[in-house]
């Protein structure tokens, strides 16, 4: 579970990037790099299309419109008092990544995975969050980022770099009026690849503290996640026999 904590903590820190636009743009692409990377742990090959189907709930963090433009910028000419908002919405956002990931994790385990199935699996995880006490594990992650304020802010001056190097791609190709084919993305990817242990450095005391902190927690609390998500998934199943 590794991969799981250290990508939602990742997926938190994205949004504390001071770059308007591009920490959600950052996030999004974290939170479909989770999906990949415990796919592969578990040998299951996606396609672009099933990745992008399975991190759903990173596409409510990209909003669109004059409503969300008007909001952006509101938040820079009042930067100091949306800081504690965004802070609170990066360890809401880090939990929530948190449990689809364990959601994850336990569907590529899954003998009869499809990954045909991909966006039926969605509204079983979906449906299995529903009810669910996700204060157990915000609390767990509020208290660490917290106490971790220095390092995550250091791990965030690094993901500037990635969106940097994004946002000069798509600008390039803006004005040469090409249509963005994944260049950009890929270069994320390299560049995230290139620091990958060196963002696992100077994170490792935080998410050691958190993986402690969440296996603390009651096992019920995973157990009934997990049989909510497999009642959902065998509902599913006996609806397409």
């Amino acid at each position: 579970m590794f991969s799981v904590m250290f990508h939602s903590v990742l997926i938190g820190a994205a949004l504390l990037v001071p770059i308007p636009f591009l920490d959600e743009r950052l996030a999004i692409f974290l939170w479909k790099h989770m999906v990949t990377d415990l796919a592969r742990s578990h040998h299951r090959t996606l396609t672009k299309e099933q990745v992008l189907a399975l991190s759903f709930q990173s596409r409510f963090v990209l909003s669109e419109g004059c409503l969300f433009v008007l909001k952006r910028i509101f938040r820079e000419l009042f930067q100091e008092i949306f800081f504690f908002l965004e802070w609170r919405k990066a360890i809401l956002l880090a939990s929530d990544a948190y449990y689809s990931g364990y959601l994850l994790n336990e569907l590529f385990a899954y003998e009869g995975f499809d990954p045909a199935k991909s966006a039926q699996y969605v509204i079983a995880m979906q449906k299995a969050k529903q009810g669910v006490n996700m204060r157990l594990v915000q609390g767990v992650f509020r208290a660490n980022f917290r106490s971790s304020k220095g390092g995550l802010t250091a791990v965030a001056k690094w993901l500037s770099s990635i969106t940097v190097g994004y946002a000069k791609d798509s600008w390039a190709r803006l004005r040469k009026r090409k249509t963005p084919d994944g260049a950009a993305e890929q270069q994320m990817e390299n560049f995230f690849e290139m620091h990958k242990s060196r963002f696992q450095e100077l994170l490792k005391d935080v998410i050691a503290s958190m993986q402690t902190g969440v296996g603390n927690l009651p096992k019920e609390h995973f157990e009934d996640l997990r049989s909510k998500l497999f009642a959902e998934v065998q509902n599913l199943e006996a609806g397409t026999n």
